[in-house]
């Protein structure tokens, strides 16, 4: 009796080992990615949803500003409150051209709230000017999403996602309704 692996055994189990990671190390870097995406666009719900809450509680209409940094790859979610005379009108707020573009009837962006700006570290966002097609991004001075006092939006729009290298450079688009409901992936 020998004691020890002959060279077939050898290769062998080292050939396995090879096919093991081969398959494994992919799915483990993907995990990543995954976990990213994951975690933006649940940045993005909850911030959405406290922008909405908030709008309800207050009756004051919010903005929600997508402030990108194109070079990053990230974004800043800022909250504005409307302030003034107009701030608990929804029809007022409807009429601005673009919607919820003068939050004090002045031209001016409202109160920015900083205690609820969220970061995003691997999205941008761009509002898109028409809820079909491809996405032709509006400007960055009209970057955001409204909620009027009541919690709904004034207009029915939709927004292109962009993901980094580093969630795996998906592409998704998320759609603001009247009714103040909101989703992500094909429009409902």
């Amino acid at each position: 009796m020998r004691n020890g692996f002959s060279l077939i055994e050898l290769l062998v189990t080292i050939s396995l080992i090879a096919v093991i990671a081969a398959i494994g190390f992919p799915a483990i870097d993907n995990f990543g990615e995954q976990e990213n995406f994951e975690s933006d666009l649940a940045t993005i719900r909850g911030q959405i949803n406290i922008v909405r809450q908030i709008s309800l509680e207050d009756g004051h209409a919010y903005r929600l500003k997508i402030v990108n940094n194109d070079a990053d790859n990230t974004s800043e979610l800022e909250v504005w409150k409307a302030q003034g005379l107009n701030r608990y009108n929804s029809e007022y707020h409807k009429s601005t051209n673009p919607p919820c573009s003068d939050f004090d009837g002045t031209n001016d962006e409202g109160v920015k709230q900083t205690e609820l700006t969220k970061t995003l570290e691997h999205f941008v966002i761009k509002k898109c000017d028409s809820l079909n097609g491809n996405c032709t991004a509006v400007t960055a001075a009209n970057n955001h999403f409204c909620f009027l006092p009541d919690g709904s939006a004034p207009e029915n729009v939709r927004g292109s996602v962009k993901a980094s290298s580093n969630a795996g450079r998906k592409e998704d688009f998320i759609h603001f309704y009247k009714s103040g409901f909101f989703n992500n992936g094909e429009r409902m």
